[in-house]
């Protein structure tokens, strides 16, 4: 697939959709002074391109029980590519890597319950090349992959498009997922099952596909956007975007700094996700860049100002197969989804 050529608006218009991912064409427009119409055809374009798209992200408490699992694997008379690519048969997977350093793949899991995560974990070794994995459970995360944002939009775009969404600050998870207060019904399920796979769906095209009438859609609709059951999250392919380096952290911290280190780490615009992990390197963080020269410069300078930081270790994401349940390819772009089953 020839990689898709970008204007200044397709940017813009990215940057604004991982802002605002179920705005309006017509709130769109006013924002960025641009004709709707214009941004509903750029954005079908970067969809048919498989460069971009609006997916749900589903609050962990709809289809697991438990914390994820950052977990590390050595290998052995195999190639790291060829290893992750029988990983992809595995369940439970919700990010795949081949990275630097002593381990060559990474992975998250985040099964439905602790049992599944010991039966997932444990299946990772008979996986032919796997000779030791290292899994390291999460104790908390600030949940911080859908508000990346790729800086293409001026302050006032970003202010407006946050105004318009009426954002709030990323919580930190507990150490156990909490359901919803009221269990699912047959027709919330529906609803979150259709908006985790388009996150810009209309009440109008769930009322079609789910067979509910058009007042109930919109009802269930808003109600499970509003409880954050579901958030809508853009996905992209970054490395089209100029993004082409993603790399991962792990820190020794000093006891009783932990949160502080998190929440530091957390506001730098370039992380995408940050864990306390069961480690004695105790936090985990991942982040995205340009290229290796801002590995560099936000390890020496960005983190560096942050104290209680003891030790660091950096390791370059080479390839990134899945993220987000999202299969994705430099050369054909974003794939299949797969996305978790609800409790």
């Amino acid at each position: 697939m020839t990689r898709p050529l970008l204007d200044e608006l397709d940017r813009r218009l990215i940057g604004a959709l991982h802002l605002a991912p179920r705005a309006t064409w017509d709130d769109l427009g006013g924002i960025l002074a641009a004709d709707a119409s214009t941004l509903k055809r750029r954005y079908d374009r970067l969809h048919e391109a498989r460069m971009v798209r609006v997916i749900g992200q589903a609050d962990w408490g709809v289809h697991s029980t438990a914390m994820p699992v950052h977990v590390f694997l050595d290998i052995s008379a195999e190639t790291p590519l060829a290893v992750l690519h029988r990983l992809r048969e595995l369940p439970h997977l919700q990010l795949m890597a081949q990275i630097s350093g002593d381990y060559p793949l990474y992975a998250v899991v985040h099964a439905p319950s602790e049992a599944e995560t010991s039966r997932a974990i444990d299946r990772m070794f008979s996986v032919r090349g796997v000779r030791r994995v290292n899994a390291l459970p999460a104790l908390s995360t600030l949940r911080r992959g859908i508000t990346w944002d790729p800086q293409s939009l001026t302050d006032t775009e970003r202010d407006d498009l946050l105004h318009l969404v009426g954002a709030r600050p990323e919580a930190t998870a507990t150490a156990t997922a909490t359901p919803p207060a009221k269990p699912l019904g047959d027709a919330d399920r529906t609803v979150v099952a259709l908006l985790l796979q388009d996150g810009r769906a209309s009440a109008a095209s769930i009322a079609r596909a789910a067979g509910l009438a058009t007042s109930t859609a919109h009802r269930v609709v808003r109600r499970v956007l509003d409880e954050g059951w579901v958030r809508p999250r853009l996905e992209v392919v970054p490395e089209w975007l100029g993004f082409e380096t993603p790399f991962m952290l792990r820190l020794r911290v000093a006891p009783g700094d932990t949160p502080e280190v998190m929440r530091r780490i957390d506001q730098l615009p370039q992380t995408r996700l940050v864990a306390h992990v069961a480690s004695d390197l105790s936090v985990l963080a991942t982040a995205l860049v340009t290229d290796r020269s801002a590995v560099a410069h936000f390890v020496d300078h960005e983190l560096a100002a942050i104290p209680g930081i003891l030790a660091v270790s950096v390791d370059v994401m080479l390839a990134v197969p899945r993220r987000y349940w999202l299969d994705r390819d430099l050369t054909s772009g974003l794939g299949e989804f797969h996305a978790p089953a609800l409790l």
